[in-house]
Order: structure tokens, then C-alpha cells, then sequence
């Protein structure tokens, strides 16, 4: 049924003048809120705009919003009238008016201003974390936080936060402090009397250490041992078939700087840390080998007279019966490849087979040199094989 009954001049009426709203309207006429709607569009009536309707519903103070839940958006969670407004679906007017209803206190402009400074500062953890865990510099901090360099620099001061030395600032590669355990120390500080080159940068706060070597499972080694704190650096074959192998490494790796003729008194006093000591000083300097009359034997060979003298001595203790270190070459003797021994070397041999065996296998446990694993493994067969024969002899005799 058509509405004749509703002219432009009625909706005006009710509309305009009186503010009601399309579904009031309806309601007054007896008619759906659609009819109004569709009479509005045919009398070309333009309808209100949000602005306009929040207005009037404010005069009308239809809108009222509670005020634990403003309170709490507000003075407890700090949102701004604009994001209240926003999250409310109202006009930031609407907000700031029930603000005042309910006298809740509106934020100065330095208020205002601290507290989103508060929230847009950068936390102490992550300052710590992105700066001495991942090792970024203040400028790549800045871009990775979106902040200027400078502000990362003036909040790293207020919080204490000390800035890396010079060679610390500008090494490439991350380095991580020493895991502190007694016994990798013991077998470090043994590797290093064998075969490890260890010197203080000039600016004293690194320390770089290295070898040679034409041995592939050498520098295996030297990487399963030193990779966990730093990068390392291995050269191309020379021409003398030797590749060079570095690692720069933090202070907490001073005890490799002494190049002493010596084991440490700690680990003489203790029997698992001198055999981690021994077991590195054998995966440098030592060999396990089987003769050509078939018999195994262990030997260290350089010119640490002392060091070999201390592990004798030490062997003896935990009952491993081999004869005292001589001199194995003269010094000046020349070599097949020409050069010349500096120094006497000096040799240490284990060959009886109850205390070769004894010694490999509390030794075999704590070897990381893989060739040293395999040549343990191999003498320990021999003397298993010899016994077994010793033994068929005798019950034949």
C-alpha cells in the first residue's frame, strides 16, 4: 500500500526541526524505517552527517558512556580522547564531554608528552641484548629501532650501559666469554703448550690465536674447540702445503697467553684436570703408533723438558709405570727438510703393555683429535690381540 500520506514537507518536519531519526520517524507514521528511507531519497531530503547526528545526540545526551570503563581507558590503560573515541566508535568531543560529566581529571600537555615518551622508550634488556649479545653497533641499533643514533647513544648513558672499546666496536664478528670449566680449560691450556701460537692485540683487549698445519684433522680440531667463541679464519693452501688457522677471541681467554715450560700447579693437583691437560698436549703433540715389531706404544716428542718431566712424574702417582724423558735430539741437529733444531728435544715413551693400556683408556675419553681416537682404539686392539696370544703360549707350554 502506498504512502500519499507522507509528503516532504512532514519529514522535514519530524527531521529537521524536531531531530528525530529515520526509524523515530517510522515509528510516528506507523510505517518501516525503509519507506522513510526510500521517500527521503525520492524528495531528494539529504540525509544528516555523523557529525551532525553525534551533535545532536549530544544536545539530547543520548550517548553516556560508564565511567569505570572511561576511568580505566584513560587514567589506568593512558589511552589518548582520540584512541577512547576510536576504540568506543564516538567522536573524540563525545569522549572529552564525559570526561568532564564524570570530572575525571584531563592530562596536561607535558603529561600528555611524558607519557608517550615513557612509552616510546626503548627497554634496558633490549639495549643490552641487541648491543653486547648480538653486537650491533649504536647507528644500526638506531635503524633497526627506527630512533636516531643519538638517542640510542644519550639512553645507553642514562641506563649505564658502558660502549665497547675501539677493537670491540670494530671487529666483524660477534665474541663470546669463555663457558669457565675447569677441565676444557686444562685441555686448552695443554693444546696450547703443543701447538698454539697465542698473542695479546696491541690495543690489549684481544687476543689472537693460532696455528699452522697441512693436517686437515688439525684444523678440525682447532674448529670443534674455538668455533663456539668467535669466528675463525682459515687461509688457502700455501706453497708449502700448510693452511694457517685464527681465531680472535675476548680476555676471558687469558690464561693462553703464558708460553710456560710447565703444567700449572692446579692442574698437577688434580688427577682429572691433568689428564684433560695431558689429553691436549697429546692431541698436539703426540703419537700412537705400532711398530714394525707390531708392539703399540704412546710417545711425546718436543722441547718442553720440563712438561714431560712433570707428566712422568704424575703418571707415576695414578700408577702408570714408564721409564723417566731423555733427550731425543741434539740441539743444532739438522733436519731432513733442512732446518736445524733450536733446542734439545726431548721424548717420552709408554710401551709396556699393562700401562699403555691402563693410560689409553683413561686417556681415550678425553682425546678430541680424531686420528689420535682412531690410533688409540687401534693400539688398544694390538695389546688386546698380544695378550691373547701371550696367554694361547702359555697354556700350550
Amino acid at each position: 500500500m502506498r504512502r500519499n500520506d507522507i509528503t516532504p514537507k512532514i519529514i522535514k518536519e519530524l527531521y529537521y526541526k524536531k531531530h528525530l531519526s529515520k526509524k523515530d520517524i517510522a515509528s510516528i507514521l506507523k510505517c518501516n524505517v525503509t519507506t522513510i528511507h526510500k521517500k527521503m531519497m525520492k524528495f531528494d531530503i539529504a540525509t544528516r552527517t555523523q557529525a551532525e547526528t553525534v551533535k545532536i545526540a549530544m544536545q539530547k545526551k543520548i550517548i553516556e558512556i560508564p565511567k569505570p570503563k572511561l576511568k580505566s581507558l584513560y587514567s589506568k590503560e593512558k589511552l589518548t580522547i582520540t584512541k577512547i573515541g576510536a576504540k568506543l566508535g564516538y567522536d573524540r568531543s563525545i569522549i572529552k564531554r564525559e570526561l568532564k560529566r564524570h570530572k575525571i581529571p584531563i592530562r596536561t600537555l607535558v603529561e600528555i608528552n611524558r607519557s608517550a615518551g615513557e612509552k616510546r622508550r626503548i627497554k634496558k634488556s633490549i639495549l643490552v641484548k641487541l648491543y653486547y649479545k648480538d653486537c650491533l653497533t649504536q647507528k644500526r641499533i638506531g635503524e633497526k629501532l627506527n630512533r636516531h643514533m643519538g638517542s640510542i647513544v644519550r639512553l645507553m648513558k642514562r641506563y649505564g650501559l658502558k660502549t665497547r672499546t675501539a677493537d670491540k666496536y670494530h671487529t666483524k664478528y660477534p665474541k663470546y666469554n669463555f663457558s669457565g670449566n675447569l677441565e676444557e680449560k686444562a685441555y686448552l691450556i695443554g693444546f696450547r703448550t703443543g701447538d698454539l701460537d697465542a698473542q695479546l692485540s696491541p690495543s690489549k683487549h684481544l687476543i689472537t690465536v693460532g696455528s699452522t698445519s697441512t693436517k686437515a684433522e688439525q684444523i678440525n680440531l682447532f674448529k670443534n674447540l674455538f668455533e663456539k667463541y668467535g669466528h675463525i679464519w682459515i687461509s688457502k693452501v700455501r706453497e708449502d702445503g700448510n693452511r694457517v688457522f685464527v681465531i680472535r677471541l675476548n680476555l676471558t681467554f687469558g690464561f693462553l697467553l703464558p708460553k710456560r715450560d710447565s703444567i700449572p700447579k692446579w692442574i698437577r693437583e688434580n688427577h682429572n684436570y691433568f689428564l684433560s691437560f695431558l689429553a691436549g698436549y697429546a692431541d698436539a703433540e703426540g703419537c700412537i703408533y705400532i711398530a714394525k715389531n707390531n708392539v703399540a706404544g704412546f710417545k711425546l716428542a718436543s722441547y718442553d723438558k720440563n712438561v714431560l718431566k712433570q707428566t712422568h712424574k704424575q703418571l707415576l702417582k695414578i700408577g702408570i709405570k714408564c721409564n723417566p724423558p731423555r733427550i731425543h735430539v741434539r740441539k743444532g741437529h739438522k733436519k731432513s727438510d733442512g732446518g736445524v733444531y733450536k733446542n734439545d728435544e726431548w721424548s717420552f715413551v709408554i710401551n709396556k703393555k699393562s700401562s699403555l693400556l691402563s693410560f689409553l683408556q683413561l686417556l681415550k675419553p678425553r682425546l678430541k683429535h680424531q686420528k689420535r681416537l682412531k690410533d688409540a682404539k687401534i693400539a688398544e686392539q694390538n695389546i688386546i690381540e698380544r695378550n691373547k696370544k701371550a696367554l694361547s703360549k702359555k697354556s700350550l707350554l
